[in-house]
């Protein structure tokens, strides 16, 4: 069984594309939990392919990845795998059946799970293998926090050489020991978690943005240098040339080849040759230096708001909410002032988008102008939202396209493409809404979909927002980050709580 998996000088194109995804990729991964992060498209998903074999490099080795479980994202698992994984009674396998909370007895049960308790068994199979190296895509993609707690609690107990691509960076955090950093034209692997990575790989940028820009700064000191050598130079020629002399005049026919023989007006050519030269190799060295610049930092975006006069936007006296086919018990009256920076949190299914709704349907009818930022887009929601973009001026597209980079989006691709993703989707709809000066923003799930650079961009959008906000999400950092107060669904009940006690 292999301890480490070596990747040496790996290079792959995809046959659609014309740059290379990877170039002289070389990354190690030894026993432990190594996360893998990067931007939608950066290269995660297909590196993983690379490890297990499904897909082959344009050149390179990668060393030590003869047995590897791989576990995507959806949901499927034949019958017999998980017949035989359920009639195991093995000490391995009931211990992740014990560690994942596995409760189904028979196969026929499996389609009627929620899509977190899938998960669960997905990951319950694939650990009670004990396979010498286990990949990981998204495992806590679409959970609850609940089930968010089991997989992570579970993973540690893991001792192969474990590869995480996530973009949960609580997860990441608690979790690896390892981080593989991609990004467009360079990539970075580092000891440490996720944080500790990101802290050492923005102190390593900060110190070659600094000698990308003295690389700059001599290059420019040294073109004014080569302008008055060029001038000299010229000069020079011009006084060694005896164009123009008359044939009769020996005198200065004379002093043309004592110039000459004696080389003093040559030597500012000569300068000027050497200066040209030194010129090339700091222009080398400058555009060596900025391929490995990283990427801009997406700053976020700035939404037009207004501090609402009301005493308060929202406010419920009663002892329940009636949904119809549910009932939300109230165990105190709940309100939004237009200060509030509110988490809604609980289980999938305990009724978080319903109260999300309900307060847009009272917020509609007491005319409170609003946001609302739904978990997903119908397919008329996005022909419509392609509409309004198409139809914008000029200057309005411009505005729109630099939310959405500042989102962590390409705008190229936005612009040029025929479908969007869920996360640009997102992205599109609130750039969009920039000047809609809402007196309230309510968002349900905005960081679904979602890649690290996104997500740290959105928070930074949030942060310093003076209006109401009222976010749904299972992500407890990016909650800690931008609101102040929870308000968590259990057992049909609402209860209010400080956000630290999530």
């Amino acid at each position: 069984m292999s301890q480490h998996i070596t990747i040496q000088n790996l290079t792959f194109l995809y046959e659609s594309q014309s740059d290379f995804l990877f170039q002289n990729l070389n990354l190690h991964f030894g026993p432990g939990w190594t996360g893998i992060v990067g931007k939608n498209g950066s290269g995660k998903s297909t590196l993983a392919k690379l490890i297990t074999g499904e897909m082959d490099p344009h050149s390179g080795i990668i060393q030590g990845n003869g047995s590897v479980r791989y576990v995507s994202q959806d949901t499927y698992i034949a019958k017999e795998v998980l017949e035989d994984f359920l009639y195991d009674d093995s000490k391995e396998s009931g211990r992740f059946k014990n560690l994942l909370k596995i409760r189904i007895a028979s196969s026929e049960d499996y389609d009627s799970l929620s899509f977190g308790e899938k998960r669960r068994i997905l990951l319950a199979v694939a650990l009670s293998e004990s396979p010498a190296v286990l990949i990981l895509d998204e495992p806590t993609n679409h959970l609850d926090f609940e089930s968010i707690q089991i997989i992570g609690s579970s993973l540690s107990h893991y001792k192969g050489i474990g590869i995480l691509i996530s973009h949960d960076r609580s997860l990441l955090d608690d979790l690896v020991t390892n981080c593989v950093f991609l990004e467009k034209n360079f990539y970075s692997q580092r000891p440490g978690n996720y944080s500790e990575g990101k802290k050492e790989m923005e102190r390593e940028a900060k110190e070659r943005a600094h000698e990308w820009e003295e690389a700059r700064f001599v290059r420019k000191k040294l073109e004014v240098e080569l302008g008055r050598r060029r001038e000299e130079a010229s000069l020079s020629h011009k006084h060694r040339s005896k164009k123009g002399l008359d044939l009769h005049d020996h005198d200065g026919r004379q002093k043309k080849n004592l110039a000459r023989v004696s080389g003093k007006d040559g030597q500012a050519g000569r300068l000027k040759q050497q200066l040209d030269k030194r010129a090339e190799h700091l222009e080398r060295k400058e555009k060596e230096i900025f391929a490995k610049l990283p990427e801009k930092e997406n700053l976020g975006i700035v939404w037009k708001t207004q501090n609402s006069k009301r005493k308060h936007l929202f406010l419920w006296e009663g002892e329940k909410i009636d949904f119809g086919f549910m009932e939300l018990q109230i165990q105190s009256h709940i309100q939004i002032h237009p200060e509030s920076k509110i988490a809604i949190t609980g289980k999938n299914g305990s009724g978080k988008s319903t109260l999300l709704k309900f307060l847009v349907k009272e917020l509609k009818q007491k005319q409170i102008s609003y946001l609302y930022l739904p978990q997903e887009f119908s397919k008329e929601e996005i022909q419509s939202l392609k509409w309004e973009f198409q139809h914008l001026s000029p200057e309005a597209k411009a505005r729109v396209l630099s939310g959405v980079h500042r989102l962590g989006s390409d705008p190229k691709r936005v612009f040029e493409s025929e479908s969007f993703s869920p996360g640009e989707i997102k992205k599109m709809f609130l750039s969009l809404h920039l000047d809609a000066n809402p007196e309230i923003l309510l968002l349900d799930e905005p960081t679904n979909h979602l890649d690290i650079k996104s997500l740290e961009a959105l928070e930074s959008s949030l942060k310093p927002l003076s209006t109401a906000l009222v976010v749904v999400s299972h992500d407890r950092r990016f909650l800690e980050s931008i609101a102040k107060e929870e308000w968590s669904l259990e057992n049909l009940s609402v209860t209010q709580k400080h956000l630290d006690r999530i």
